[in-house]
């Protein structure tokens, strides 16, 4: 069994057990003016995120507000005293920039840099610790994308900021005033310019996401948005994106708010996250890759243990959410860790974590995740890292940075060896399945080519001093009578308990937890390409075509004695297909209310064994698609 190789597949991006997208339906208030992930047109859906999170208060100019809430004021004293008049030249030169928008490029980074420049002398003089050793340095960068994103985009940002000086950044130099090919986690910030009454607001948003995309040591970042007449300054975060009101450039408080909260963030507006450095370039392993392709690996530290050279294996695409950012970690073949780091909303009533403790809590459960640590992100001060709340309490939903070290990983399922391994894996994944909800009343919500996973690895450390739970589940291979290679004897490994639920009241963060829980089953959550019909819909299937199933095949004989002998011949006669569908009487009274049930989740299991032998090719088959595989 081998997969199109050269056909880029939907199915074959990303890491192997982190969700994509859910389709959600939660009764809970949205954050304002959500913008989609559409990949790299999306900014232009952002035209109505500004001033979406600004208080409406009627005491305040809007402009106070935003330096306020969102941005690092002026220290008082008179070292810190800055005389506008100085910039007085810069901004005449900026007011004055008539036609295509590259003339603006120039000015804006004098006038910036001459600002940066003023301040952080400041700083300095008053004998201020600075973090770094050199100012924000602001440069044109508009020919090239900035390089090592790791991902598809290649915008172009007209403007980027570095911790650095002009002589230090001789070798991205290419023209008189224009830099090319600066590294992503050189970058602190980036800017849009646009011609005189031209918007640019969702080109520099647009920065934003693919910045954070590139940098998953920044929990946030700022942005700048310029045209003749004036700016704007962006604050982007997990939480979604706030804009300054459009400011004329004879007013620079902030503009002086924005380079200052480089240098020092305000309050619970985290640029840094402290537990992972700044990365290290590799040559890419892949020997068919050009001769300067490199790879961005990245040294985390968690519980005083450092994980080097991790390399990325997934990063979100959607940066207003979780932002999950998934990262390998090997010292060998039995020393590993997968670190899944994301943005967890604090509102909401399951943690994975919880869940996964639960699940392990009377030994190692076959089949699921195993987890080595887990726990919030935190600054060097000891806080904890999440969003910056918004001035309008309410209206936003604020998350925390949480990490989670795991010691298991797989193989998707359309890696398959043969048909056989795909089916036996199947096989195994609906005995967890089925086992999770008889003795830890877990529903998973989210079974997808991500969070099932096949061929799966354990570290050593994610057993050693620990035991299997009593009784587990009979897998394919005890049915079959032969030897296991796997240590808990699963073919399938099941990840990713983000959406998933318990079915037990005290997991839940809830004071009416009966209603809590209804109310949460009632959410429609799952990844759309595998997600279960009824789910889809938000209601259960009751017309007529959805009854329309041919009988179930009956056991042959060597068969259904595997069987009896793996269950006994009770299970065997409960599931006998005797004038049912599938085993279910047709319901004649009106339907209940829709909730998500286990057998949506083994629905979704069929749709990804569906997604794989629609992937799957013989071998020797040439590696061009054929019509029939385009059309499935």
């Amino acid at each position: 069994m081998a997969l199109h190789k050269k056909y880029k597949h939907p199915l074959a991006s990303g890491w192997i057990g982190c969700t994509r997208y859910t389709m959600t339906d939660r009764p809970q208030t949205p954050p304002p003016n959500p913008v989609p992930d559409v990949g790299p047109a999306r900014a232009g859906a952002a035209s109505g995120i500004e001033n979406s999170t600004v208080a409406q208060d009627s005491d305040l100019a809007p402009e106070v507000i935003f330096l306020r809430d969102h941005l690092t004021s002026r220290p008082k004293g008179k070292l810190f005293t800055v005389r506008h008049s100085q910039y007085k030249k810069a901004v005449n030169q900026v007011v004055s920039v008539k036609g295509a928008e590259s003339n603006l490029y120039n000015p804006v980074c004098t006038l910036l840099n001459k600002i940066s420049k003023r301040i952080y002398d400041t700083y300095q003089n008053a004998r201020i610790y600075l973090p770094h050793d050199a100012p924000v340095f602001f440069l044109d960068h508009h020919t090239a994308p900035p390089m090592y994103h790791g991902g598809p985009f290649d915008d172009k940002p007209d403007i980027i900021g570095v911790f650095a000086t002009s002589k230090s950044m001789t070798d991205f130099k290419t023209g008189r005033n224009s830099y090319t090919n600066v590294p992503y986690h050189m970058i602190v910030t980036t800017g849009e310019c646009k011609p005189e009454a031209e918007e640019g607001t969702p080109q520099a948003i647009s920065y934003t996401c693919q910045h954070l995309e590139a940098r998953p040591d920044m929990p946030g970042v700022y942005a700048i948005f310029a045209n003749a007449k004036g700016y704007k300054i962006i604050w982007s975060d997990a939480s979604g994106v706030v804009s300054s009101p459009f400011m004329s450039w004879n007013n620079q408080k902030l503009l002086e708010g924005y380079i200052r909260s480089l240098y020092f963030p305000p309050k619970k507006h985290h640029l840094w996250d402290p537990s992972i450095s700044a990365p290290i370039l590799l040559p890419d392993p892949d020997p068919q890759a050009s001769i300067d392709s490199r790879k961005v690996h990245w040294t985390i530290k968690y519980n005083n243990k450092k994980y080097e050279n991790c390399i990325p294996l997934y990063v979100s695409r959607s940066t207003w959410g979780r932002r999950t950012a998934v990262f390998m970690f090997q010292e060998n073949k039995g020393v590993f860790a997968v670190i899944k780091d994301a943005y967890r909303d604090d509102g909401r009533r399951f943690n994975e974590v919880t869940l996964l403790q639960d699940i392990h809590s009377e030994g190692i459960f076959p089949g699921v995740v195993r987890v080595i640590a887990s726990g919030e992100v935190h600054t060097a001060d000891g806080e904890a890292i999440g969003t910056a709340r918004s001035a309008v309490r309410g209206k936003i939903h604020h998350r925390t940075k949480k990490r989670l070290i795991m010691g298991s990983r797989g193989s998707k399922f359309y890696a398959a060896k043969s048909v056989k391994d795909l089916l036996m894996a199947i096989f195994d994944a609906l005995e967890v399945h089925r086992a999770l909800i008889a003795r830890r009343q877990f529903l998973h919500r989210d079974l997808s080519m991500y969070n099932v996973l096949l061929y799966p690895e354990h570290a050593e450390d994610s057993i050693q001093g620990k035991k299997f739970i009593v009784n587990p589940p009979k897998f394919i291979d005890e049915i079959l009578g032969q030897l296991s290679e796997y240590d808990d004897k699963c073919r399938a490994l099941l990840i990713d308990a983000d959406n998933s639920a318990s079915l037990k009241p005290e997991l839940l963060f809830d004071s009416d937890a009966d209603a809590a829980l209804r109310e949460e089953l009632a959410c429609r959550t799952g990844t759309p390409r595998y997600i279960a019909r009824a789910v889809a819909s938000g209601k259960l299937l009751t017309g007529k075509s959805s009854r329309n199933f041919t009988k179930m095949p009956t056991l042959s004989t060597e068969a259904k004695g595997l069987y009896i002998a793996a269950f006994g011949q009770a299970t065997y006669e409960y599931y006998l297909d005797d004038d049912t569908f599938h085993g279910g009487k047709i319901r004649t009274s009106a339907p209940p209310a829709f909730l998500h049930r286990p057998d949506h989740d083994v629905e979704s299991l069929f749709w990804l064994l569906v997604a794989c032998l629609i992937l799957a090719k013989p071998l020797n088959e040439p590696d061009a698609p054929t019509q029939q595989f385009v059309d499935a």
